[in-house]
């Protein structure tokens, strides 16, 4: 044990002589004063002896990315309280004072910060139940009174009545058990009606899930990453993506054992005994020791399947691990979130051996904590997305262990294209496989060129959107056509269709688009009227021609607009020159149409230009010589 040097503490330990022994009995205008007087006198050239601590104090350093930020004091208390002062130390800038106060070694109880001049910044206060259970976190105003609403840690849980979808009304239907899902994580908020109603319950109507971080039955979504006063949320947004895309299931929610990870084991034991099938497990470390229980407990179910994360450090987990992506297991799947290029996403993980699959988890639609929609990334979602296919497939095989389910992923979604980043293969759209209907729309009238063209250009167009009128797309397409026949090229045949299917198909996405496109059989350039785009980076007009679609060949010679597209004929005929003269190249000069951005104003194209795509448009098919 090391003493505190440098500072002076003799008018903080008057005030705490005055308000009584230095105990449980601490409110919070005690630890502001404590605090306050600490900053104020600070010296570090001054000494002194700890007089209101029961025994040796602790002095650690605070670090940051491995480098020193400030020090940590630990003062003991009597009747097993605890007292913390934390002082940060940046070049440059004034100390900062801050202090917790502990009723007992692990029940943090009040917080406070304070700003350079030693005034109030913030203030926070853990409420526990009459059992030692901690129930909320209040902010506390600068008279110390409670403002804002508390911030639940345990609330009480209280089933709300189900209304039980058609897949699980199949399910009891036919005498068998709802499969029932795991998802580890951080807990999950259970007032939310739409993760309550899903919850799995044992035959006394009593929750199956459970928290092996405070080991009781309250899993509920909170993760203290760096203080018990300021906790994040993350489970919720894992189950409720789980829970949308497999509607069959019944989820088990678990909070992770993270101050200790041996329990682990008794986590997968309690999942077996209550007949989860499949447990998806969006965390990860780099330590190994941490993953032993777990390995042993993997290895001794080996029906049960486990989904991992491969992690967000934006490295190879081959040359640097994490686990328990990095273990050697036959009843583990390991993911990470693809980009719309079929790459790992920015700051992802992969690896060649370590990971098994690419799956779009970028910018993906979920639940929040708090109940609202929200878009997240990264390759937690990624664990959720195949935990929910896997779900399904199991749905669709009740008989199949962890070993069949391995096996059908890699028949399945065996891809050699993207070994450079994962052992086995891309899954392009996990929810593929549900009906994709596509309508005949009323034929378009679209005035012919006069002379006739040279070339002719047929075009087979999808309709995602009903905004998108008839009217409104003939007079796009004319636009269109209008400015390509410079070139000498016209309209050709048009065939021209509606769509009937799952809601996220009417926005563009590279994995939404392999099952859309799929549905229609086609050699002709596709025109596709969407409502959206939900790529990364989000242009009104996109075009795929052969030059960038090599890993994803679905998308070849397809054009997109969204509904929000301005100039909308302009930006048609700019993204169908793309696409035909098989070249993203942009000439910024005045009125040109391949601008970078278009307007009603960039309609010219030059010789060079009209050459490049009559030669390109007919070496690829994309144009003929004469009318079909």
């Amino acid at each position: 044990m090391v003493l505190m040097p440098a500072i002076r503490w003799l008018l903080a330990v008057n005030l705490l002589l005055l308000t009584g022994n230095a105990d449980a009995t601490w409110q919070p205008r005690q630890l502001m004063e404590f605090t306050a007087e600490v900053c104020r006198s600070w010296d570090d050239d001054t000494g002194f002896t700890p007089a209101i601590a029961s025994g040796p104090v602790e002095q650690s350093p605070i670090e940051v990315r491995g480098r020193q930020v400030g020090t940590k004091y630990r003062l003991p208390l009597e009747n097993q309280a605890l007292l913390e002062l934390d002082i940060i130390e940046r070049p440059g800038l004034q100390k900062q004072f801050s202090s917790t106060f502990y009723r007992a070694a692990d029940n943090a109880s009040i917080f406070i910060s304070l700003s350079f001049d030693c005034k109030l910044q913030v203030a926070r206060q853990i409420n526990y139940d009459d059992l030692g259970q901690a129930l909320n976190i209040t902010s506390l105003d600068a008279s110390f009174a409670v403002t804002g609403r508390p911030q639940w840690l345990n609330p009480p849980l209280k089933f709300i009545p189900r209304n039980i979808d058609e897949s699980l009304t199949k399910a009891s239907q036919a005498g068998r058990l709802t499969l029932r899902v795991g998802m580890v994580d951080s807990g999950v908020n259970y007032r939310l009606p739409m993760i309550n109603r899903r919850l799995a319950r044992d035959i006394n109507g009593a929750l199956i899930g459970y928290d092996f971080w405070d080991q009781d039955n309250l899993p509920y979504d909170a993760h203290p990453l760096r203080s018990e006063f300021f906790v994040q949320r993350h489970g919720t947004r894992t189950a409720s993506l789980l829970l949308r895309e497999a509607p069959g299931i019944e989820l088990v929610p678990y909070r992770y054992p993270r101050p200790d990870m041996s329990r682990m084991q008794a986590l997968v034991e309690h999942a077996d005994k209550h007949q989860v099938a499949i447990l998806g497990m969006p965390l990860g470390s780099n330590q190994e020791q941490d993953w032993t229980a777990f390995e042993r407990a993997a290895r001794a179910h080996p029906q049960m399947l486990f989904v991992v994360s491969a992690g967000n450090d934006g490295r190879d987990i081959d040359e640097v691990p994490v686990y328990p992506a990095a273990l050697e297991l036959d009843n583990m799947i390991v993911v990470t979130s693809a980009d719309d290029y079929v790459r790992p996403a920015e700051r992802t993980n992969w690896g060649r051996s370590s990971v098994d699959y690419l799956i779009p988890a970028e910018n993906i639609p979920l639940i929040d904590y708090s109940g609202a929609e929200i878009y997240a990334s990264g390759s937690s979602y990624a664990v959720s997305r195949m935990t929910a296919l896997a779900a399904n497939l199991k749905i669709a095989q009740p008989q199949w262990t962890a070993t069949d389910i391995v096996v059908e992923l890699r028949r399945r979604y065996r891809n050699d294209s993207v070994h450079r980043w994962v052992s086995t293969g891309y899954v392009a759209d996990p929810l593929a496989g549900r009906p994709v209907r596509l309508n005949p729309h009323p034929a378009l009238n679209i005035r012919p060129a006069e002379p006739p063209p040279e070339f002719w250009l047929p075009l087979d167009i999808l309709v995602l959107d009903q905004r998108w009128t008839p009217q409104r797309i003939e007079q796009v397409l004319q636009t269109a056509y209008d400015l390509l026949e410079q070139c000498g090229i016209g309209a050709d045949e048009l065939s021209i269709h509606t769509f009937d299917g799952d809601d996220y198909l009417r926005d563009l996405s590279t994995g939404g688009a392999r099952t859309l496109l799929g549905a229609t059989a086609t050699t002709e350039l596709r025109v596709i009227f969407a409502r959206d785009t939900r790529m990364l980076e989000p242009f009104t007009g996109e075009a795929f021609g052969l030059d960038n679609t090599h890993r994803r060949p679905w998308l070849t010679n397809s054009v997109w607009l969204m509904l929000d597209v301005e100039d909308a004929g302009s930006a048609l005929a700019h993204e169908l020159y793309h696409v035909i003269a098989n070249s993203g190249e942009h000439v910024e000069g005045s009125g040109n149409l391949m601008q970078s951005s278009t307007d009603a104003g960039s309609r010219w194209l030059t010789a060079k230009q009209c050459q490049r795509a009559q030669t390109h448009g007919l070496a690829n098919r994309l144009l003929r010589n004469q009318p079909g």
